[in-house]
């Protein structure tokens, strides 16, 4: 998954054929780092593709991987 810096504390993974909007990700560098080790990314760039979207999917620096059953 492409995931680019666009400003400080701010990420953005591209939109892409599958998804209707891009995502945005709002972090730091240490916080990004440790959202990478989970789903919270792949999450974010699902729900970019739901129906319905406007504009992006957002992810607040509270962002986390839900919860697995």
């Amino acid at each position: 998954m492409e995931i680019k810096k666009v400003a400080e504390n701010t990420w953005m993974i591209p939109q892409t054929a599958r998804m209707k909007v891009p995502s945005i990700i709002y972090a730091s560098d240490k916080l990004m780092n440790s959202i990478k080790q989970d789903n919270t990314l792949q999450q974010v760039s699902n729900v970019a593709c739901l129906k319905g979207i406007q504009r992006a999917s957002y992810a607040m620096p509270d962002a986390h991987q839900g919860y697995l059953a």
